[in-house]
C-alpha cells in the first residue's frame, strides 16, 4: 500500500482495478478475506482527487459495488456531501463530465484478448468474423466469471479502438458489429444491462470540445 501510494497514477489503477475485481470476488467468502473493498474505500476517502483521473467510469464502477455495505456510505458522500471527499470535488456531475483515459480502459484486457481484437477490427472482412468471434467467445467468455468481462470488452472498444477512415470506408468488421455479438453473449440480465450501459456512458456525457467522435 504505502508502496501505491507514492505515485498519483498507481492509486488510481489501483482503485480502477480493484473495483472490478470486488465484482467477480463478492460472494466468494475466501476472496473477501483479501479485505479488497477496505483498501479501495481506504484511497477513495485518502487519495480522491487522484482517483477522480479515472474519470466517468469510476461512477460506473462505483455503481457495480454501490450494494456493498463499505461503499454504502462513499456513495451517499459523493451524491449529497462530496466536499468531504475533497474540496475541489463538485459532485457526481464533475465525475461524468470527466473522460475516462485509454490505459485505464486497457488495463482489464490481456494483451492476448487487445491483439485479438485489434485483429478483428483491422483485418478480418464483414461476414467472416463468426470462426474468430466462436474462437474469442470459448477462449474468454465461457465461463460464468466473465460475464463482467462484456463491460470492459464494449469500454475497451469504444475508447480505444479508433479504426482509421480507411478502415471505415471499407468491408473490414465494424465496430458494432463486435459490440452487438458481445451483447448477445450475455446470458446474465446483470450482465446484459451493465454492458449496455458501458456501451452509452461516452454518448451521455459526450462534449465535442473534449471527446472523440469515434468515444460514440
Amino acid at each position: 500500500r504505502e508502496w501505491v501510494l507514492k505515485s498519483s497514477l498507481l492509486v488510481a489503477m489501483a482503485v480502477y482495478t480493484f473495483l472490478r475485481l470486488i465484482v467477480d470476488h463478492h460472494g466468494s467468502a475466501a476472496l473477501q478475506a483479501l479485505r479488497q473493498k477496505e483498501f479501495c474505500v481506504g484511497l477513495l476517502r485518502e487519495r480522491f482527487m487522484d482517483c477522480f483521473m479515472i474519470g466517468r467510469d469510476l461512477v460506473r464502477l462505483l455503481q457495480n459495488v454501490a450494494r456493498i455495505p463499505e461503499f454504502e456510505q462513499l456513495w451517499k458522500d459523493i451524491l449529497h456531501n462530496p466536499q468531504v471527499l475533497s474540496p475541489q470535488f463538485t459532485g457526481v456531475l464533475q465525475l461524468l463530465q470527466s473522460r475516462t483515459s485509454r490505459k485505464f480502459l486497457a488495463c482489464r484486457l490481456t494483451p492476448d484478448m487487445e491483439t485479438k481484437l485489434l485483429f478483428m477490427t483491422s483485418r478480418v472482412r464483414f461476414g467472416q468474423q463468426k470462426r474468430y468471434q466462436d474462437w474469442f467467445q470459448r477462449q474468454y467468455l465461457s465461463t460464468p466469471d466473465s460475464q463482467s468481462l462484456r463491460c470492459d470488452l464494449i469500454r475497451y472498444i469504444c475508447g480505444v479502438v479508433h479504426p482509421s477512415n480507411e478502415v471505415l470506408s471499407s468491408d473490414i468488421l465494424p465496430r458494432w458489429a463486435i459490440i452487438g455479438w458481445l451483447l448477445t453473449t450475455c446470458t446474465s440480465n446483470v450482465a446484459a444491462s451493465n454492458a449496455k450501459l458501458a456501451l452509452f456512458y461516452d454518448w451521455l456525457f459526450f462534449n465535442p470540445e473534449k471527446d472523440s467522435i469515434m468515444n460514440i
